[in-house]
């Protein structure tokens, strides 16, 4: 049994992976194993995931297509990007025990050869293939390893006609993530009587797990790069999103800041360094703009611009040791125009210009050393996440403000070049992290406890599609978040329950720390809300 009582509220604490590790040292714990219950005509693929993802079948009773027991444990994740339609799905599979993957959907199972998903190697993470018609009459589909992959076909174990079902489901409804099956937890939830504050202090502890392991993770990159580097590589990272956090950081590895400060003079204004450092990154980028006397169709403003980063760049290109990346190394599928590296590459940049000597870490550190009274927790969040803020979000440039490409069509309004769901991240999954190691390193108590002030007092950015999946999940309730869900600390915390065991394939609910911590008789976080 642990004692949370010995570890403070106002610091970054490591006892979310006490518990798991209590967890796993007792064996008993996991002996009781839970499981859920859980004519043709033209339909749409969206309405078979429907029915799949709301369980709109006879749960007792099935069989895939070559006479396997099958039972749902879970039908995933939905996944609304690339790849198979649910992610992290869970079933029991009859001489195959417990089966975790992803799930691919089709109305017909000759869908899976139409779209080549038997080519494409991104889907052979697939175990099981659900359909709604089997025209192929086969048992099995194979991915592009040749590995056989089992059929379930729907029409056979709808629990209603077909019609009735299309009339009561509302297809945007489950695309938004309304529609969650609940899981172990949420019955736990029901049977132990577990408040909404006791799992609000578990996902207290959980988002204090995720900020240390991001902590710990910058910690190994400090081994090879001062704060200041460390700090950049950062953000440029994730400035990059998903699509592009590598390319980013191959930037900034490319052009260190060392670099930077070597090359463009220190003497130079404020908006020549801008010049000088936006011809640095996008020309090692690849994505510098390039002018083509042949091309008639820029206008004054945008040759005027491309002539004066090239100017730049031809100067300063022959100091370089390095060999430039290409366009081809960058992802824009799927990517919004104001969101295209060459913005963001351009954003940075400008930040690095007006931080003095190029350094962003210092700029930001003088914000958390100037506060000396840390109790007034209203004043000290929104003193830091307004300046802090204001480095990334205040952000202009006279072309780019306006512009999502070179020789793209001005805009009327300016455009920021960082936004603010962007920003947040930053603060959260970069700055926070990044300074702890620095606090922790420096033995500064005031600073962390400041950070975790800041962390749990923070206004969560915008839900995400797993951050409704584990709302729905745990506590089958979507419409709470704003009630239990009121911090960054929180939100994070949801992040590292699915890291750890909603998305790890070798472990099923039963082993999950959060629903064996609830079945626990006397549970352990329950005696610290006493």
């Amino acid at each position: 049994m642990l004692n949370l009582t010995n570890y403070p509220t106002d610091r970054f604490s490591p006892v979310y992976q006490k518990i798991v590790n209590s967890t796993y040292n007792h064996p008993k714990d996991v002996d009781n194993i839970f499981i859920l219950e859980g004519t043709e005509k033209l339909i749409k693929e969206e309405l078979v995931r429907c029915i799949w993802f709301g369980q709109h079948i006879k749960k007792d009773g099935l069989y895939t297509e070559d006479g396997l027991r099958l039972e749902v444990l879970s039908p995933g994740r939905w996944n609304s990007e690339g790849g198979p339609d649910f992610k992290s799905g869970e079933i029991l599979l009859e001489g195959k025990g417990l089966v975790k993957g992803n799930i691919e959907v089709h109305v017909y199972a000759s869908d899976w050869t139409k779209h080549q998903h038997d080519k494409q190697e991104s889907y052979n993470t697939v175990c099981l293939h659900v359909i709604m018609w089997n025209d192929s009459k086969e048992c099995f589909i194979k991915n592009s390893s040749g590995n056989a992959i089992p059929q379930l076909t729907l029409s056979k174990y709808l629990n209603a006609e077909l019609d009735d079902i299309v009339d009561i489901i509302a297809v945007e409804s489950y695309l938004k993530g309304a529609k969650v099956n609940p899981g172990h937890c949420k019955t736990e939830m029901e049977n132990q009587q577990i408040s909404e504050q006791w799992i609000g202090q578990f996902l207290d502890y959980a988002g204090d797990e995720r900020i240390l392991q991001k902590s710990k993770r910058y910690e190994k990159w400090l081994e090879k790069n001062p704060f200041e580097q460390t700090c950049y590589e950062a953000v440029m990272e994730s400035l990059g999103y998903k699509n592009n956090k590598e390319p980013f950081l191959k930037l900034a590895s490319l052009m260190p800041l060392k670099e930077i400060r070597n090359l463009v003079p220190e003497d130079a204004q404020v908006q020549e360094k801008k010049i000088y450092i936006q011809a640095l990154l996008l020309g090692m980028a690849g994505l510098l703009p390039q002018y083509n006397n042949s091309k008639t169709n820029y206008d004054n403003e945008t040759m005027e611009y491309i002539k004066a980063v090239e100017n730049k760049w031809n100067a300063i290109k022959t100091k370089i040791g390095q060999i430039p990346m290409i366009k081809n190394d960058w992802t824009y599928a799927g990517i919004r125009p104001a969101n295209y590296p060459e913005r963001r590459i351009v954003a940075i940049a400008n930040i690095l210009s007006e931080s003095p000597s190029c350094g962003i870490f210092r700029r930001i550190l003088s914000v958390f050393q100037k506060i000396e009274d840390y109790k007034d927790e209203q004043k000290v969040i929104k003193g830091i996440i307004d300046e802090i803020q204001s480095i990334f979000l205040d952000v202009h440039e006279p072309y780019w403000s306006y512009h999502y490409k070179p020789g793209g069509k001005k805009l009327e309004k300016p455009q920021k070049l960082i936004g603010n769901d962007r920003a947040l991240t930053i603060f959260v999954n970069v700055i926070i992290p990044v300074f702890l190691a620095y606090a922790r390193r420096h033995n500064d108590i005031k600073l962390e406890k400041i950070l975790h002030l800041a962390y749990r007092n923070y206004t969560p950015p915008s839900t995400t599609s797993v951050t409704r999946f584990m709302l729905n999940r745990i506590m089958g309730k979507p419409k709470i978040s704003n009630k239990v869900i009121n911090s960054a600390r929180r939100q994070q915390g949801l992040y590292q329950i699915f890291k750890d065991f909603c998305e790890n394939n070798n472990i099923s609910c039963n082993k999950c720390a959060l629903y064996l911590s609830m079945i626990k008789t006397g549970n352990i976080i329950e005696k610290k809300l006493k």
